[in-house]
Order: C-alpha cells, then sequence, then structure tokens
C-alpha cells in the first residue's frame, strides 16, 4: 500500500514538473485573453451566418438573451441589431475579416497544445492564421448549427411527436438528460480539439481520458463558479464597474487550464506507456538472448 502510494506521488511530481515545463498556464491566459478578444468578432461570425437562415431578429435576441448575463445583454443586442440592419454586400467581407481577427484565440490554443504535446509548431506565419482561421470557420459553424437545433427544437419535437408517436417520449427523455448530452458534447468536443489541432497523429482512444476528465472539471467548475458569484460580493466590491469583465476573463483562464491540462494528462500518459513498451521489449530481448542452461 505505501509503495503504491509513494508511486501514485512519484508519477505526481512528475506531471506538475511537466506542466511547469510546457508553461500551461501562460498558455491558458494567453489563450483566455484572445478568446475574450474574440469575443465580438466570433458573434458577430456567428450573427452573419444566421442572417442567411429562416430565423428572425426577434428570435436570435431572445435564444441570445436566455444565454447571455445581463451586464452583457446591452451589448450583445446593440450588435445584432447592427448586423441585421448592415446590406448583403459587405457582410461576406465583414465575415472574412472577422474569420482572421477571431482566429487570434485559436492560433493561441493551437499553440499551447502543441507545446503540451511536444510537436513543432508551423513555423509560416501566414500557414498558422490560414489553419486557425480554418479551424475558427468550423467552430462558428457549428455555433450556428447548435444555434438553429435551438430555435426549431420545438418545432422538430412537435413533428416528430406527430408522425412517430414513440419518438415523444424520447425527445422527452432527452430533455431530462441534458447534462449527461452537454457533458458528452463537451468530451467530442475536446476529443476533436486533442486530436486533430496538434500537430500530430493520435488514436481516438489515446485522447479519451483527458478530454473526459476535462469535460467533467469544466462542467463542475462552471457550476461550483456560478454558485460563487451569484452568492458572493467580493469581486463586485474590489472591481466595481470591471467586475463583469473579470469574471468572464478570470472563467476563461481557468476553462482554458482544464482544457490544457486534459491535453497534459494525454501526454503525460502516452509517454509513460511508450517508455514502458520500451522497457518490456528490452526485457524481453534480455531474456530472449540468455543461455537456456542459466534460465533452468
Amino acid at each position: 500500500m505505501l509503495r503504491q502510494v509513494m508511486r501514485w506521488g512519484i508519477a505526481l511530481a512528475g506531471f506538475i514538473k511537466r506542466m511547469k515545463e510546457d508553461h500551461v498556464g501562460a498558455y491558458a491566459a494567453q489563450s483566455a485573453y484572445f478568446f475574450l478578444m474574440s469575443c465580438i468578432p466570433l458573434l458577430l461570425l456567428v450573427m452573419t451566418l444566421i442572417r442567411y437562415l429562416p430565423i428572425t431578429e426577434y428570435d436570435f435576441v431572445v435564444l441570445i438573451m436566455r444565454v447571455v448575463p445581463e451586464e452583457f445583454q446591452n451589448l450583445v443586442y446593440m450588435v445584432v441589431a447592427e448586423v441585421f440592419s448592415k446590406s448583403g454586400a459587405v457582410v461576406p467581407i465583414s465575415a472574412l475579416f472577422t474569420a482572421w481577427t477571431a482566429a487570434k484565440g485559436i492560433q493561441a490554443l493551437y499553440n499551447g497544445l502543441n507545446t503540451v504535446y511536444h510537436v513543432p509548431v508551423v513555423p509560416n506565419y501566414l500557414t498558422a492564421r490560414l489553419i486557425s482561421a480554418l479551424y475558427t470557420i468550423v467552430f462558428v459553424t457549428a455555433i450556428a448549427i447548435t444555434l438553429i437545433l435551438v430555435v426549431f427544437g420545438s418545432s422538430i419535437q412537435n413533428g416528430l411527436a406527430a408522425h412517430y408517436p414513440l419518438a415523444a417520449n424520447l425527445t422527452a427523455a432527452i430533455v431530462h438528460m441534458r447534462v449527461l448530452i452537454t457533458l458528452s458534447f463537451l468530451v467530442f468536443t475536446f476529443l476533436v480539439l486533442y486530436k486533430f489541432v496538434p500537430n500530430r497523429r493520435a488514436t481516438w482512444r489515446s485522447q479519451l481520458p483527458g478530454a473526459a476528465l476535462s469535460a467533467a472539471a469544466w462542467l463542475i467548475f462552471s457550476f461550483g463558479f456560478s454558485l460563487y458569484v451569484e452568492l458572493s460580493n467580493s469581486f463586485s466590491n474590489m472591481y466595481g464597474s470591471l467586475t463583469t469583465l473579470i469574471l468572464v476573463m478570470l472563467w476563461l483562464y481557468i476553462c482554458m487550464y482544464i482544457l490544457l491540462i486534459g491535453a497534459e494528462i494525454n501526454a503525460y500518459f502516452e509517454d509513460r506507456f511508450r517508455r514502458m513498451r520500451v522497457e518490456l521489449l528490452m526485457n524481453r530481448k534480455e531474456g530472449g538472448g540468455m543461455d537456456p542452461t542459466e534460465s533452468r
């Protein structure tokens, strides 16, 4: 028992040392900063895509107000009104510029994941920005699809229930399991990030432990953080009118930290398992080369 505890302690110390060497905290702060700077451009890009879909401005505003903090609602409403009032010729150009600007957050995360996995970053600046912009477009498209499903979710549910009665029970069960569905969605999102964003090849199974742990930690932290903010007034007393900005920045920083810790878990255990396989092969070779008379 004591030996096992010591072994786990050594593994934990090695993991913490690796995190410090990979500058996980610095990359988490950098990613959080650029994602915060990209919030408005990302919102503009999402609403640019929504503008060409059969969704009215009122429907979109009602949906956004459900998920946006009260302090940000006036700003979001102004941005929504401005995007819906723009002419169709200007919007595509603005969307391309916005995608390029918002890619800074993805690029910071890309650099952090490459450092965690100890793989080289793309040396060409233009190529790296194009890759980040591509990931941003994919990310925003996924958000737009999710918004469509949320807006027309009731209509889809009613239509399925009318044509397929068994679907009514299924959709009701899905509503009751939304926490599990959210967790599954986060696990899948982190799996995609860990597999495709770093400049390396990896299997889905090897990235599952870090993705599952990060998704669970993300949900637990977000729930605990929301309770703390709701019950505590320490931030508002200290930062005053900057409270919302500081809270969003802190939440983003810790979420990015959790995301990078998940990648660090995968990379750390990949390295340990690789060493164990090498040692096992070496032991087999040494055992195979022994004199048969000595093994008796």
